[in-house]
């Protein structure tokens, strides 16, 4: 199977994200590329809550893209908190449950 983080199924590399510092530092810490950031905008849920934007890879992501030749396993619980009201990326990190309305 393909790993949309590693190949052309995935977004270019070179997208501009607006990172805050928090996201930026979050991301080193816990290893996570710019790659699988791309990767979870295209391929994840989005979910609207407390005025910010949670994108997230979970199983039925996992299981509807494998169905496709996609590997998201990488990607399973990978969350992205966006801001409000812009583009920026508040923080990055992995949890089994999905953000709550």
């Amino acid at each position: 199977m393909r790993n949309p983080a590693q190949n052309d199924a995935s977004p270019d590399q070179t997208t501009p994200f607006v990172l805050t510092d928090h996201a930026n530092l979050r991301m080193s810490q816990r290893g996570i590329g710019r790659d699988q950031l791309a990767a979870v905008l295209r391929f994840g849920r989005c979910r609207h809550t407390r005025g910010a934007r949670y994108f997230f890879v979970g199983r039925k992501e996992v299981r509807r893209y494998s169905g496709q030749g996609l590997d998201l396993r990488p990607l399973e619980n990978l969350q992205v908190l966006m801001a409000p009201h812009s583009d920026a990326f508040i923080t990055v990190y992995r949890n089994a449950r999905p953000p709550r309305d």
